[in-house]
């Protein structure tokens, strides 16, 4: 029972049950082959010599560090030029040095993923959503295609039909 002026005995509470959500406990044990095969199995166009910018964020992903060092590993083995550029909005204190310090906190620096890092804060409108400007890094933008790795979920301070990172 509940003390206070709140409590009103005569209200009939709706039945409750106990629920309990077990999840999956099947993992990937060779992250580094699974990425290998998954972007195999995409078939990208990705033509020698091209420039991909490989995005990494900061939104939780386990093992992002192996997951980026295998994405650039097979896109070196397909003949591409890749290098990974920060897409973490204003993660980092919003500048450049600060991203670069975060990806080196999840184990992303230049030496571990054997490819340039390319902080920058300078971006480019590449279109419209709902009447809103769409902002791009601007060396992302140049390069001849981009990949993100990324995971897509709420933000936890806004709510709306465009958030974050991938809207």
């Amino acid at each position: 029972r509940l003390r206070g002026d709140s409590y009103d005995p005569t209200v009939a509470l709706p039945r409750m049950y106990r629920v309990r959500q077990n999840f999956s406990g099947a993992r990937l044990a060779d992250i580094p082959g699974g990425v290998r095969q998954a972007l195999r199995d995409a078939s990208l166009p990705i033509r020698r010599g091209d420039t991909v910018a490989v995005g990494a964020g900061s939104r939780g992903i386990a093992n992002i560090d192996v997951v980026v060092r295998a994405t650039v590993d097979e896109l070196k083995a397909q003949g591409a030029r890749p290098f990974v550029f920060p897409a973490m909005g204003s993660h980092g204190g919003a500048t450049a040095e600060g991203q670069l310090r975060v990806l080196a906190y999840y184990g992303i620096t230049e030496a571990s993923r054997g490819c340039e890092v390319r902080p920058s804060r300078d971006v480019v409108q590449v279109g419209e959503a709902l009447a809103m400007p769409v902002w791009l890094d601007r060396i992302a933008a140049e390069a001849d295609w981009i990949g993100l790795v990324n995971r897509v979920k709420p933000h936890t301070d806004f709510k709306g039909s465009i958030e974050l990172g991938l809207f």
